[in-house]
């Protein structure tokens, strides 16, 4: 149990006396960044000595089978970000929230504030350990195929990118030249954008920092998103899927692969965010992993908006569906059609509920009565409105006969708008090609204008179906404007 590399604290120094400890509350954690593995566990960590780490998966999205790739590399000479690098990582996080959203480049720290964060002695010994792990978390480079969502374009992506784009301390210069006098993280792009489309996830600061190992703290980042994502319901994972999302080195035995998780269970559980943990083969060496979740989450969640996250909820949903014997997929119409039933005043639950067991069809025809109802006022909806939308979804309530008259009402007045549209775009469109014409004959010399008219007598006089006696001049001039128009490639029809 003493050599288990994977439940070795981070270490920290041993301060001759260390900052008095504040609770701090909630913060706002990217959900990429947080579900997803970046720093290893152990500094002796045999990953570490990798120099990289990776998540594979293969799963399906609206309809197609993906093999996604989360890839974290590290930089040769400063090596892999450890858990004393985490630590600072979560201090940064924290200063990151208290400058509020939307979040701007640079986020700007005192050495002072992170120890103080970080509840250890500010000394020049800890400031060359927080450079040293502010660069090792920067040089540290993201390989992403299909693993990093960007809520902002409800998109999947594949790039190659940083946490960190740049790093500067006091004393450095400024891109403009001038001298630091703070400290700086300028955040990566991507990062940047997934917090300010708000793809976040609250997590108790004060919690995590009082847990005692790196794992536990990483368990608890992991679990408390996946909790959130099955609104309070337990959370099964593969042994192998886990121990690259932590990341810890997968065991060939059940006896080891629980000794190497065995402290970190027995913290959560003795600290209820959990009540057990159960583990069921499935295979040789293969296992599943069941948490249930304790009283500690049902707290976390009474100070989450309901619907504040819907989209996390959705997507997590349908990628861990598979473990949970769930298999829907949701897309993105079913998602809007959810965002639509929150606002109305339906819970996250239920609104993911009824969009992924009715036709978004039908949903949005009871949206548009429900809206018709509430502009006149109906006592239908003067009560319990939200109750009311979702039983007439699940009911499919037959639109009441006012509702249907005005709807015809509208859609005559609709007709004969568009009809007026049509009539001023066909006029406008002839208008132009009368000017294209008039445009072209002012152009025209006096031979031009001569030889103009010639041709168009000509046809004239060889068209039989028309009666000699009743060609005027204006008649003569339509025939010009004719043979113009086929000229400039131009057609009246």
């Amino acid at each position: 149990m003493g050599n288990n590399t994977d439940q070795i604290k981070a270490e920290l120094p041993d301060p001759e006396t260390t900052q008095e400890y504040k609770e701090l509350g909630f913060i706002k954690s990217e959900v990429n960044f947080t579900r997803l593995p970046f720093f290893v566990l152990s500094r002796r960590s045999r990953l570490k000595k990798q120099g990289e780490i990776e998540y594979k998966d293969s799963i399906e999205r609206n309809g197609e089978k993906l093999n996604i790739l989360w890839r974290v590399t590290a930089n040769i000479r400063y090596g892999y970000p450890g858990p004393f690098d985490k630590k600072v990582h979560k201090a940064i996080e924290f200063l990151i929230n208290k400058k509020g959203f939307p979040v701007e480049n640079p986020i700007n720290f005192s050495f002072y504030e992170l120890c103080k964060l970080m509840n250890i002695n500010n000394s020049g010994r800890t400031k060359k350990m927080i450079k040293d792990a502010l660069i090792r978390t920067k040089l540290a480079g993201v390989e992403s195929r299909g693993a990093f969502y960007y809520k902002g374009e409800k998109r999947w992506i594949d790039d190659i990118f940083n946490l960190y784009d740049r790093v500067l301390f006091v004393g450095e210069r400024l891109s403009n030249g001038e001298v630091a006098d703070r400290n700086y993280v300028f955040l990566s792009d991507w990062y940047l954008k997934s917090l300010n489309s708000f793809y976040v996830k609250p997590l108790d600061f004060d919690y995590y920092c009082n847990l005692k190992s790196a794992l536990s703290g990483r368990l608890y980042e992991l679990l408390s998103i996946q909790f959130y994502s099955l609104r309070g319901k337990p959370f099964s994972v593969e042994y192998h899927k886990l121990c690259q999302l932590l990341p810890i080195t997968e065991q060939r035995y059940l006896s080891k692969a629980k000794e190497n998780l065995s402290l970190a269970h027995q913290e959560l559980n003795e600290s209820r965010f959990l009540t057990q943990v159960r583990w069921r083969e499935t295979g040789k060496s293969k296992w599943i992993l069941t948490y249930y979740p304790g009283e500690r989450v049902r707290k976390e969640f009474s100070k989450i908006k309901l619907g504040e996250q819907l989209e996390l909820e959705i997507l997590l949903r349908s990628e861990t569906g598979a473990a949970n014997g769930e298999a829907k997929l949701f897309d993105d119409d079913k998602i809007n059609v959810a965002e639509q039933l929150i606002k109305m005043g339906i819970t996250g639950t239920n609104a993911m509920k009824l969009a992924t067991s009715y036709p978004v069809e039908q949903i949005q025809k009871q949206i548009e009565v429900f809206n018709w109802l509430k502009e006149n006022k109906n006592p239908l909806v003067k009560t319990n409105p939200a109750g009311f939308l979702r039983k007439a979804i699940e009911e499919n309530y037959n639109p009441p006969a006012d509702f249907l008259q005005e709807q015809k009402r509208g859609l005559i007045e609709q007709k004969k708008a568009q009809e007026t549209i049509e009539e001023e775009a066909e006029q406008a469109r002839l208008n132009e090609i009368q000017r294209q014409v008039d445009q072209y004959r002012q152009r025209l010399n006096d031979q031009e204008r001569q030889l103009l008219r010639q041709e168009s007598v000509e046809l004239i006089e060889s068209d039989e179906s028309i009666k000699k006696q009743f060609v005027s001049e204006p008649f003569i001039r339509a025939k010009e404007a004719e043979i113009v128009k086929k000229r400039l490639g131009l057609e009246s029809t």
